[in-house]
């Protein structure tokens, strides 16, 4: 089945499970956790069907890491699992990757990257400092590490700067939450019954940092993580839910495709 068959319309989101961090010192992403302690973090990507076309936000952990039972190993603090891939997630509602048109990209870390090479032909969108930052001379000092996405073609990627209206009506919009990484977004979705929703990506680690804003010191702009925060506390003042996509307690209760919210 494919999208042009499965297009609703009005607008729908499904929640995608992309992966596992297992991480032995969760201190390193929360200011508020002590030193060595264990915590695993769940990974989100979402599928957004509109009436002009399937937006995927964000590419989760590598579909390859499902072959491996114990996961891959990346240092001695880190382990990624794939319990379910997300080719397959993407086939139980009735969608192959080719009928995915555009994949936006809250940032470029490991973590959200990793089933790019699945979308050959989409359009790759994502912030102008986000793209400077990957290509530039130093994006291994600044956390990225590029032979995760050698094979994306940049001639495919599109690049915006500042807030940027997905489809053109106003209902999925790209908002820049810089601070975590100097491009990174969140994605601003208005559906007409459940209302809106921020998928606020690594803006915080967990409900009680976001909380009380607190922000990890391995951020490349503290101050900008935390006027990112309180620019999405704005947003949940006014009416819009935020979804943190790495607080497995917080994601527990935001079901999973096949479920739909619309």
């Amino acid at each position: 089945m494919t999208a042009s068959i499965n297009n609703p319309p009005t607008l729908r989101l499904y929640v995608l499970d992309t992966g596992v961090i297992q991480c032995g010192d969760y201190a390193i992403y929360s200011p508020s956790a002590p030193a060595n302690s264990y915590r695993e973090m769940s990974v989100r990507s979402y599928l957004i069907v509109h009436p002009a076309g399937a937006l995927l936000w964000d590419t989760g952990i590598s579909d390859a890491t499902a072959a491996k039972p114990a996961g891959e190993r990346l240092n001695d603090t880190h382990t990624f699992r794939v319990p379910k891939t997300l080719s397959s997630q993407l086939m139980a509602v009735g969608y192959e990757p080719s009928d995915i048109s555009q994949v936006g990209m809250s940032h470029m870390h490991i973590d959200h990257v990793g089933n790019l090479d699945l979308f050959p032909h989409a359009t790759v969108l994502m912030q102008q400092a986000e793209h400077d930052d990957i290509y530039g001379p130093d994006a291994e000092q600044l956390g990225y590490m590029p032979d995760t996405y050698a094979a994306l073609d940049r001639d495919r990627v599109q690049t915006v700067t500042g807030e940027s209206d997905v489809f053109g009506d106003g209902t999925v919009r790209m908002i820049p939450l810089p601070g975590h990484t100097n491009g990174h977004q969140g994605l601003l979705v208005e559906l007409p019954r459940t209302g809106r929703v921020l998928l606020a990506g690594d803006i915080s680690y967990s409900t009680v940092d976001y909380a009380i804003e607190a922000v990890r010191d391995l951020n490349l702009n503290i101050d900008a993580s935390r006027e990112s925060i309180r620019k999405a506390k704005a947003l949940e003042a006014a009416g819009t839910t935020v979804w943190l996509q790495h607080d497995m307690e917080a994601q527990r209760d935001i079901p999973t495709a096949p479920h739909h919210y619309e």
